[in-house]
């Protein structure tokens, strides 16, 4: 998934070293700035072709029919262009504690805490392998281009406005793990924290998936993710860690109740998150 992003460094390279050639420069120092402004230019305008181009796909996806099967050319075509999107901004995401999550084949749900609303972005990418789509607040579904994404790499609306289409969604989604596919992530606590506290208050019902799929269920921390956009830099390097805590087996989860499970998942969360708090400064081993 990385080529488009070393294909446009590629590219802008030699595109660049061709222009300063033809430019006829001689003088050193206005070598180094021609080759800099030119690589600029031509990465940006390679950039805002490939953008161009995200739109017009997202236009063919058929609206509101998630596809038969997970492993599409928008799937794939969406994780590329998203990862060049996080490459071109800086975004260097760390993950930890793989060994941690279940074999593949072994359906699970993923819970996490929310900062960012690049937060599933990251996580759809990097547990691709884990054929992970996501419980989405139905809003997103109505952003334009985007949102027809959502629908085709398998992700379910959530709408938290109306109890009934809301189980609706859940049922799926445990129906869609049973299945095999996909494993699903939802966020417990219903919105973007922006407050100071490590956690918002779960919402019992999302753990309702797991108990109708009788799967795992898997918390995982994302830390640094709400500083992406508060960079005195927009370009500024910027250090995402994700954890994979635990993984709560299938046998548990069917013994306890929906509210013991969510008290659960909060505490191993909440306890990682209270311990290790997030940092722009965070280094690469953080």
């Amino acid at each position: 998934m990385k080529s488009f992003y070393y294909i446009y460094l590629f590219l802008s390279i030699c595109g660049s070293g061709c222009l300063v050639w033809l430019n006829g420069t001689t003088h050193p120092l206005a070598i180094v700035w021609l080759f800099v402004l030119y690589f600029v230019l031509l990465y940006l305008l390679l950039f805002l072709l490939h953008i161009l181009v995200f739109g017009i796909a997202g236009m063919t996806i058929p609206k509101g029919e998630p596809p038969k099967d997970i492993h599409s050319f928008y799937r794939w075509y969406g994780f590329a262009s998203s990862l060049l999107f996080m490459k071109t901004l800086h975004i260097h995401v760390h993950m930890h504690g793989l060994e941690r999550m279940p074999e593949k084949g072994t359906p699970f749900l993923m819970v996490s805490n929310h900062r960012s609303i690049f937060d599933p972005v990251v996580q759809l990418i990097y547990f691709e392998p884990w054929d992970l789509a996501f419980i989405s607040k139905q809003e997103n579904l109505k952003i334009p281009f985007v949102g027809r994404y959502i629908d085709a790499i398998g992700s379910l609306p959530l709408d938290r406005e109306n109890a009934k289409n809301a189980v609706k969604s859940i049922k799926k989604a445990a129906e869609n793990i049973r299945n095999g596919y996909a494993n699903y992530g939802i966020y417990p606590e219903g919105w973007e924290n922006k407050t100071h506290d490590p956690l918002l208050p779960f919402r019992n019902g999302a753990f309702k998936i797991a108990k109708d799929a009788k799967c795992a269920i898997v918390p995982v921390a994302v830390r640094n993710s709400d500083k992406i956009f508060r960079r005195a830099l927009l370009f500024r390097r910027i250090h995402i860690h994700v954890d994979v805590l635990e993984t709560i087996p299938a046998d548990i989860v069917t013994e306890e109740n929906t509210s013991r499970l969510s008290e659960r998942a909060f505490k191993i969360l909440g306890d990682f998150l209270t311990e290790h708090p997030a940092d722009v400064y965070l280094s690469a081993k953080g």
